[in-house]
């Protein structure tokens, strides 16, 4: 009668069934073997199999005084070399010539481990992939590896569906050390016997490091950085907040010209010229009407305060062209159709500041530059009209944003230094 042996689902046998004493007792039968006689249906553990076969052996034969005495030669015939045909059964890593070990074998007994980490990446539609088995070494916890997975993760994986849902639980499992697939990996190099006989010899591997511990938390910090930054590119985009303008001619005088702006305490005047002092006073009056007849007409908003409020004006004069400087405490907080239409007014205030000064004239350039306290709203260029009407105020253009204020650098070029340049 023969036996088979199932050993990690591999079927081997079968094997005479008077062997099983030699066998076992040189290490060819494992503790974790299963066993059965050669046309039975249940497989049986090797310890149960070799109790049953104990008990059949006892109850077919008696011990008598001559299986006693042949009980010596019995054992020395136990320990004698195991045949060829079954030595393969307790061949294993230990048994095998250390120089014919693979790099990854000997990693793995010295305590190495084969993981696969998790990333994400989107266009349109997610998808989620496990990396390639890599080799980490005794003392590695993966923390570099899970770090190179998880920020193509944060960086990639949101422009799609189920991009968010995804990103979060592949940087949970690389948070918590990957998959260990030492053993399937390690099988398709060197085969499933050789790759079991390493792990059986694996000795412990390194613990989770803090770093490794804090990998959900940093990624995590990451992405709301990251979101937050593409949030304020987006909002600085549709308001024109993105960067400083560059600098060109005129941009060192229109410094110095908004510096007055910026360093003003209270509601002041200030120009260039004794004449622009008169227009600048002349203007901020009309300024401030506008003001307070705009919150006057609007008490619900925000923003506007109809007692005093402390409005700067600076004024530029040359001879063929005027600049207006004003700085509104609170600009930016009122609705773009209220910032609108007080710009329209003061543009309105700039014509009339001209008429009632006498210093406007037809073809002189006007330009106004409407700031809050922090940066410019609107830059207002045109050329000045004596009979200001609805459907012609000389407004040419209308510039938004805070690099909208780049437009009024030409204008601040002195007229001398313009004559020189015509002349070359």
């Amino acid at each position: 009668m023969n036996f088979l042996i199932l050993r990690r689902g591999q079927k081997l046998g079968p094997f005479p069934y008077a062997d099983v004493g030699v066998m076992s007792a040189q290490g060819e039968l494992r503790a974790g073997d299963l066993v059965r006689g050669e046309g039975e249906q249940d497989w049986l553990p090797l310890s149960r199999f070799l109790e049953l076969r104990q008990q059949l052996a006892a109850t077919a034969n008696p011990p008598t005084e001559g299986d006693i005495a042949q009980a010596a030669p019995a054992s020395a015939s136990a320990s004698a070399p195991v045949s060829s045909k079954t030595a393969f059964l307790r061949r294993n890593v230990g048994d095998t010539d250390a120089a014919s070990l693979t790099e990854a074998e000997r990693e793995v007994i010295a305590g190495g481990r084969l993981v696969a980490f998790e990333y994400c990446w989107s266009l349109v539609v997610s998808f989620k992939r496990a990396s390639a088995p890599v080799l980490l070494r005794a003392g590695d916890d993966g923390f570099g590896a899970a770090l190179r997975y998880s920020l193509l993760t944060v960086f990639l994986g949101w422009w799609g569906v189920p991009g968010p849902i995804w990103v979060f639980t592949t940087l949970r499992h690389n948070a918590r050390g990957g998959r260990d697939v030492t053993l399937e990996a390690l099988s398709k190099q060197v085969g499933h016997a050789r790759a079991a006989a390493a792990c059986a010899r694996h000795q412990t591997s390194a613990r989770p490091g803090a770093l490794l511990g804090s990998l959900g938390g940093m990624m995590t910090a990451l992405a709301l950085a990251l979101w937050l930054g593409i949030g304020w590119l987006v909002w600085a985009f549709a308001h024109g907040e993105l960067g400083e303008p560059a600098h060109g001619p005129g941009s060192k005088e229109f410094d110095a010209a908004n510096t007055y702006l910026v360093q003003a305490k209270r509601s002041s005047i200030f120009g260039n010229v004794t004449k622009a002092l008169e227009l600048a006073d002349a203007f901020n009056k009309g300024v401030k009407e506008s003001y307070f007849a705009l919150a006057r007409q609007n008490p619900s908003v925000s923003g506007l305060v109809t007692n005093n409020v402390a409005i700067v004006t600076y004024c530029e004069l040359h001879q063929d062209r005027v600049i207006f400087l004003v700085q509104v405490p609170g600009l930016h907080k009122l609705p773009a159709s209220l910032r609108n239409r007080f710009a329209d007014d003061v543009w309105r205030s700039s014509s009339i500041a001209l008429s009632d000064i006498k210093a406007g004239f037809i073809g002189l350039r006007v330009a106004v530059g409407i700031r809050s306290a922090s940066k410019y709203d609107q830059v207002l260029v045109g050329r000045y009209i004596r009979d200001f009407e609805a459907n012609n105020t000389g407004l040419r253009s209308r510039s938004l944003g805070h690099r909208s204020k780049s437009k009024l650098y030409p204008l601040f070029v002195p007229l001398e230094q313009l004559e020189s340049w015509q002349e070359e």
